[in-house]
């Protein structure tokens, strides 16, 4: 599986996940992005979404409000990208409605969904339908849902170039917490399988890269 130049087979991918800490400024973005490029990332990570389709203000206003604040124009992003470039640095992004997933698509050369979105099909139905790597987010799923996400793609595409990873839904995480024998159970179900990680530290990644992890998400 690549992604980008980098073939997983080979390496395993570390990738900076940057969310939305940046909270709405494009200059420390691009500080985040070289912060990432100095520590040996592979790549940067971001969230793009359009807070109207995403949050409803009608049902909590302060949310969207805090939201809105912390989202970037799709300008904004292809710059970004570009910068990221200038640095060695693969370009990601979790999109979290269809219309990101729509944008995303022309920047970006894999899709990440969070764990949150996993069942969030007409979505899926649209990045599994680009036939781009995609990386999946496991989060507090049941081993079922895992697989009926999984069976759903098939309708559109091959899983070789699927990923899975394995997460624990608290930030952060304690080290006793992280639960990573999950990685042993992802790999009965997809050939590709990683860690996104909210410990403290670095021990638990060494410790799911021995497990067989492909991928490393480091919040």
């Amino acid at each position: 599986m690549r992604i980008g130049k980098l073939n997983l087979n080979k390496k395993v991918m570390v990738i900076a996940e940057i969310g939305n800490n940046h909270e709405g400024s494009f200059q420390l973005a691009k500080k985040l992005i070289k912060l990432a490029a100095d520590s040996g990332a592979d790549a940067v990570k971001f969230q793009t979404f359009i807070a109207e389709e995403y949050i409803s203000h009608n049902l909590d206003n302060e949310r969207f409000k805090k939201i809105k604040k912390y989202q970037l124009s799709h300008e904004k992003f292809k710059k970004l990208k570009k910068y990221a470039s200038t640095k060695n640095l693969i370009f990601l992004s979790t999109p979290f409605d269809i219309s990101s997933a729509k944008y995303l698509n022309k920047i970006i050369p894999a899709f990440k969904i969070s764990s949150g979105d996993i069942n969030f099909f007409p979505m899926i139905e649209f990045i599994s339908k680009t036939k781009k790597p995609m990386i999946l987010s496991t989060g507090i799923s049941s081993f079922q849902q895992i697989k009926d996400t999984l069976k759903y793609i098939q309708k559109f595409r091959r899983l070789d170039n699927v990923a899975l990873l394995h997460c624990m839904s608290l930030y952060p995480t304690p080290i006793d917490n992280a639960n990573l024998n999950t990685i042993h159970m992802l790999k009965e179900i997809s050939k590709y399988v990683g860690y996104s990680d909210h410990t403290l530290g670095i021990d638990a990644c060494n410790a799911a890269v021995a497990m067989g992890a492909r991928i490393i998400e480091k919040h």
